[in-house]
């Protein structure tokens, strides 16, 4: 692929500012908006304008098979609807900063569900990183009271939904999938979405109700999450085919950074009382999940290089 320089740091800006904005807007979502309506409308949204993209570009010439979409389905409702869903059921209670710090625990639970099933040992940099990051978020949770008393039903729902998204992350090269990924995405954006939609018609509140009760700021976060999250989905799949790997995940650093300051600074949301001591820490375990092992081998020539 021919190198780019503004592209790639036009399409790094977007999923650092767009994904660290992503759980604020969530916030002002199901702030007057059921979160099965939210996620009905803004995976639907996403959905056909990935399906649409696919298209326009030739992708969908060759439709997958039935087997790659049963897999983007089962991959879909543990990424999204369990994923996704559980995240945005815990922001009806939970502040977005900490639904962000949650979610960026994601890759040492990847570590978690890779040794157990698929018998990947973890190396050295790997345990400190499960052990540093689960501790932050311990942390992080704590609202200096009582455990039992952190762990609330929409903290419960926001855990489940991060160990989805991480199984799913772990197991999912096993399932055979369309090769490619914005048609991938778009299968279980818009499965994600009419399944969303068909419970919030079944259930209700009707929509009459909910747009009569639904505030401008939570229309333009569904829209924002629909229309905006697409535009960063499709700039990920750039990055992911131009710029190496180890540099594309650190948006994994910089998206909780950012929801930190759009959670305090513009959100008015309340810090945690041990926030000081459990961001560092859950960054600091996210960095030895992503980066450790390179950084000991460096240090490892460095001190051979002495000797």
């Amino acid at each position: 692929m021919k190198r780019q320089p503004a592209l790639v740091v036009a399409c790094y800006l977007v999923i650092y500012l767009v994904w660290g904005s992503t759980y604020f807007f969530i916030k002002e979502s199901v702030a007057t908006v059921p979160p099965e309506w939210v996620m009905g409308v803004r995976w639907t949204i996403g959905g056909i304008l990935l399906l649409g993209a696919a298209f326009a570009r030739g992708a969908l010439r060759k439709l997958p098979r039935p087997r790659e979409v049963l897999s983007a389905l089962v991959l879909g409702t543990l990424l999204i609807l369990v994923g996704n869903g559980g995240i945005t059921f815990a922001e009806q209670k939970i502040d977005s900063y900490i639904a962000a710090l949650l979610t960026s625990s994601a890759p040492i639970l990847v570590a978690v569900f890779d040794a157990l099933f698929l018998r990947k040992p973890l190396t050295l940099a790997r345990v400190l990183g499960v052990v540093i990051g689960f501790g932050g978020v311990a942390v992080l949770l704590y609202n200096g009271h009582s455990i039992r008393s952190t762990f609330s039903l929409s903290m419960v729902a926001g855990i489940v939904g991060v160990a989805s998204w991480g199984l799913a992350t772990s197991l999912g090269h096993r399932f055979p999938v369309s090769g490619d990924n914005t048609t991938n995405s778009g299968i279980q954006m818009l499965f994600v979405g009419v399944v969303s939609l068909a419970a919030s018609f079944a259930l209700g509140p009707s929509p009459a109700s909910v747009l009569s009760a639904a505030s401008a700021r939570s229309l333009f976060g569904i829209l924002y999450l629909g229309v905006v999250g697409s535009i960063a989905f499709s700039a990920y799949t750039f990055l992911v085919a131009a710029e190496p790997a180890a540099r594309v995940v650190s948006y994994a650093l910089v998206n909780p950074l950012i929801a930190l300051v759009i959670g305090l600074g513009i959100g008015g949301e309340t810090p945690t009382p041990l926030l000081p001591l459990g961001v560092p820490l859950v960054l600091l375990g996210l960095a030895f999940m992503l980066y450790g092992e390179r950084s000991l081998a460096w240090l490892k020539s460095r001190a051979g290089r002495r000797g």
